[in-house]
């Protein structure tokens, strides 16, 4: 991985595609070496961990894992029908049907049984050292004071499913997580101690490239010195579902953010004594409405919600808790019956939308958890007290600071799509559905915190790292102390990254400015008065592929009713004008403006404008792109993005067995100069990366040809669109010689709800089948 600086200042991480880089995995390549912290994500490799041989049977198998929770059971049954996980399987069933029925979102949606259905796979994404979060105390798991003192290990998992004898296959928008503490129970093991187990993940992080996924996979579990050798399901403290709930496209959409999704998540812990998974609180998620009063309250309950905020309150107001709000450490106690045993975050909006706070900002104090007054009270009883405060100035700062300690705050920043780990797709996976990167920009700038935290951990046989050292930053951006660590991405300052507008900075301690040096400023794509002064850097006085062509503002009614209403550019539908955009274009080519909100036009018309246009929107704060791969900027790479009939083809998927995910990708994408991404230039937030077509100049032309053919002969696309495939159409040309000597591997950068595993409406339903007496559980590999 190289750094180039393009004119005007642009930086672009550009991997070297030629000689020894062409023998490198696209993976790899996306990922450069300073960005690979203390986790595994290499999908070849994860796999090998989860699902070695036929039978599935792997060290970190989920089934194997939940296995070991329950010994007296027969082997190869679903986890999710064992006796130990009765309340995640009621829980979950009941969370979806509430929160959809709430929302008028019951049809077309996941399906509420997928825990249990038989056609339903559970994958291995990722291992994530977690030895940072050694500040959670919980007395009730069970640990011992040095695993207590040693953080966390998470196994990530991804739900799947694969039906109609393989043809129809996809991942879900679900992610599972199995916790475990990072130091063994002696039960698993009498030979290891905390800084044996971090040193075990800086050795593996310190072994030269070359090996082979195998020899990966067997270092990571060597009793001697693999960092995961140890995991053992006896050991397993609880399980984390994020689940999309429901989606709203953005013709349903009357927000006019483009599109509406809401991520339950729910925390089961074991209990060593019920034998059971219980649900479990949420840490640092306030249920506003057990310190706040509704309309439907009596006095006697109103007056007990009024007690438990001003004990909350009090708490918060503490000296030496405001020192742990400061440092990202807070963990609010779970006897003080404030917090959440759910959760709902929304998508798109991050935390411009009110219900992502559940310390909102609210516009009358009956909404209002904690007010300015009181916060500012307690900063200043906090300086007299002696705390310095290095990470908060204002009552802005702070608030943010409270909000992000929340379950819904972290998942809706720098995040995607409600996640900050989907996992990488495996090899097999037809690049339309795959993601590249398996984690989120905030998750990749965090790892030089955590790289730090794991090699101190390393060398300190019992003494506990301070607050101090286990410190986080802020979600939206890495600590400014490991920018020189960041130089050669754009994670800290860079395109599309987190900033305090200029005006704001004397007054906040987040001193977040864009890189000059790249030509880059501080704009604000929202305003609200729900996350003020917080901007988007984005190139100045040029304009690049992939920029943000719309200004909006976003008004709150209540909590968790926002508006989107746009104040630029100015137009008479929701469409970009093409007066704003820039020119002149590559020759052969020109620019096109995705927008935000939806859109209806006339799909059947015969202008090729005017029919492009019709039934599109949900490109957060819109999107500069190409109509063709013909003269790319080094910014752009080429890609295959939705087009005319190809809603219209997934509302078939349902109910028409003959249409698959394959058949709406093949006949119903459009080539586009697209913002490439990898890990060190990243999405904008609300973009997902998502996985190269794959051509390289050995394959471009074939499959170039191959497309045009079976487009030329495919009944789908005149059953869908009512008319015959028009080559002259907007992005059918061949890419250019150009671009396809290139051989760009790197991402595509697109709104994360026009990839079919990101969204929870569109899925087929499982057949209704009959499962035998005692009901098995496929280990086998998915076929998606």
């Amino acid at each position: 991985m190289r750094l180039v600086r393009f004119a005007g200042g642009m930086l672009f991480a550009v991997a070297s595609l030629a000689g020894a880089n062409a023998q490198q995995s696209t993976y790899s390549r996306a990922i450069p070496p300073s960005l690979r912290g203390p986790f595994v994500s290499d999908p070849a490799v994860v796999m090998l961990l989860d699902c070695p041989t036929a039978a599935c049977d792997g060290q970190l198998n989920f089934a194997r894992l939940m296995q070991a929770r329950s010994p007296k059971t027969a082997a190869g049954q679903n986890p999710f029908n064992l006796p130990v996980a009765a309340k995640i399987l009621a829980t979950v069933e009941s969370d979806l049907t509430d929160v959809r029925v709430a929302a008028g979102a019951t049809e077309g949606q996941l399906n509420p049984h997928f825990l249990t259905d038989l056609g339903s796979r559970v994958e291995l994404v990722g291992a994530i050292n977690r030895m940072d979060r050694q500040f959670i105390k919980d007395p009730t798991v069970g640990l011992t004071h040095a695993q207590l003192g040693c953080g966390e290990v998470s196994l990530i998992y991804r739900f799947s499913y694969s039906i109609r004898d393989g043809k129809q296959a996809s991942r879900l928008p679900v992610t599972l997580n199995m916790v475990f503490p990072a130091l063994p129970s002696r039960s698993v093991t009498r030979s290891v101690d905390c800084a044996d187990i971090a040193q075990r993940w800086l050795d593996e992080g310190s072994k030269p490239p070359g090996r082979t996924p195998q020899q990966e996979a067997a270092d990571l579990l060597d009793k001697a010195h693999g960092p995961l050798a140890y995991i053992d399901g006896r050991d397993l403290i609880r399980l984390e579902l994020n689940m999309q709930a429901y989606r709203k496209g953005a013709s349903s959409d009357d927000t006019d953010f483009g599109t509406a999704a809401a991520y339950l998540i729910r925390v089961f812990k074991w209990d060593p004594r019920l034998k059971l998974f219980l649900p479990e609180f949420l840490r640092d998620q306030i249920d506003r409405t057990k310190v706040l009063c509704s309309a439907s309250d009596t006095e006697t309950v109103c007056a007990e919600k009024q007690k438990r905020r001003k004990r909350l309150v009090r708490h918060l107001s503490r000296p030496d808790v405001m020192a742990s709000i400061d440092k990202g450490t807070l963990e609010v106690p779970y006897d003080f019956g404030v917090l959440a045993t759910r959760a709902l975050s929304i998508s798109p909006g991050g935390l411009q939308r009110s219900a992502n706070q559940p310390y909102w900002k609210a516009l009358t104090p009956s909404e209002e958890v904690i007010s300015d007054d009181e916060i500012a009270a307690a900063m200043a009883s906090a300086r007299a007290a002696g705390v310095a405060f290095s990470f908060v100035k204002s009552v802005e700062d702070f608030r943010t600071r409270l909000n992000e300690t929340s379950c819904t705050g972290c998942h809706q920043t720098r995040a995607i799509a409600g996640f900050h780990f989907p996992g990488a797709d495996r090899p097999e996976t037809p690049a339309v559905n795959a993601v590249l990167l398996p984690g989120s920009p905030q998750f990749y700038g965090d790892q030089p915190r955590r790289q730090e935290i794991v090699t101190r951990m390393a060398k300190r046989l019992r003494r506990r790292l301070s607050e101090y050292e286990l410190a986080t930053s802020y979600s939206a951006r890495p600590m400014n102390r490991f920018a020189e660590n960041l130089r050669d991405t754009q994670l800290v300052g860079g395109w599309g990254g987190a900033c305090i507008m200029p005006a704001a900075l004397p007054a906040t301690q987040r001193q977040w400015m864009c890189r000059e040096e790249l030509g880059l400023t501080c704009t604000q794509l929202f305003t609200s008065a729900n996350d003020p002064n917080v901007g988007t850097c984005i190139p100045s006085g040029r304009a690049e592929v992939g920029d943000p062509l719309q200004r909006g503002n976003v008004v709150t009614a209540a909590y968790g009713l926002d508006k989107y209403t746009r104040t630029a550019p100015v137009s008479p539908d929701q469409r970009i004008p093409a007066s704003v955009l820039p020119s002149p274009p590559p020759a052969g080519n020109a620019y096109y403006g995705a927008h935000q909100e939806f859109y209806e036009g006339n799909d059947a018309s015969t202008d090729y404008a005017e029919r492009r246009d019709a039934l599109t929107g949900g490109f957060p704060a819109g999107m500069l792109r190409l109509s063709e791969c013909i003269g790319l900027p080094p910014e752009a790479t080429c890609g295959l993005i939705a087009s005319s009939g190809f809603n219209s083809c997934i509302g078939r998927l349902a109910s028409d067995p003959t249409y698959t995910i394959g058949t709406c990708f093949s006949n119903f994408t459009s080539y586009a100069g697209i913002r490439a991404c990898n890990a060190a230039t990243p999405c904008r937030d609300d973009y997902i990366c998502v996985m190269p077509m794959g051509y390289t100049p050995a394959t471009a032309q074939q499959s170039f040809a191959d497309r045009a053919t079976l487009l030329a002969s495919s009944p789908y696309f005149q059953q869908v669109n009512k008319r015959p495939y028009d080559p002259n159409d907007f992005g059918q040309k061949s890419p250019d010689a150009a671009w396809i000597a290139r051989d760009d591997q790197r991402g595509l950068c697109i709104p994360p709800y026009f990839v079919f595993q990101f969204r929870s409406d569109g899925h087929p339903a499982p057949p209704e089948l009959v499962p035998p007496t005692t009901a098995t559980f496929s280990r086998s590999r998915s076929s998606d």
